[in-house]
């Protein structure tokens, strides 16, 4: 399986749990093309360093999945670790999750 199908199955099975929880949910995840060197190069660009958005009227959460069976140390997939680095970059207000 590539990291891309990984990725991908991940974020859908999130989006799945949380419309199942009640939320609407959007991904926000999109691809970004540039030209290097004559060639198109694709890269995924997250809003808000996330991959979907979910709200039910009383919540808004931000949420990123991340495979967490791969890199882990004391627990700790580095991935995940650099996510929520990437996400308290923005100055959300306390009742965003």
């Amino acid at each position: 399986m590539s990291n891309v199908s990984k990725g991908n199955y991940y974020k859908r099975k999130t989006k799945d749990w949380y419309e199942k929880q009640g939320y609407v949910v959007q991904l926000t995840e999109f691809a970004c093309g540039m030209i290097i060197r004559g060639r198109q190069i694709w890269r995924k660009v997250d809003i808000f360093g996330s991959d979907g958005i979910a709200i039910d009227g009383k919540e808004i959460i931000f949420w990123n999945s991340k495979a967490t069976d791969e890199f882990v140390k004391d627990g700790v997939s580095k991935m995940k670790s650099t996510a929520k680095i990437e996400f308290a970059k923005y100055p959300f207000p306390q009742f965003v999750k």
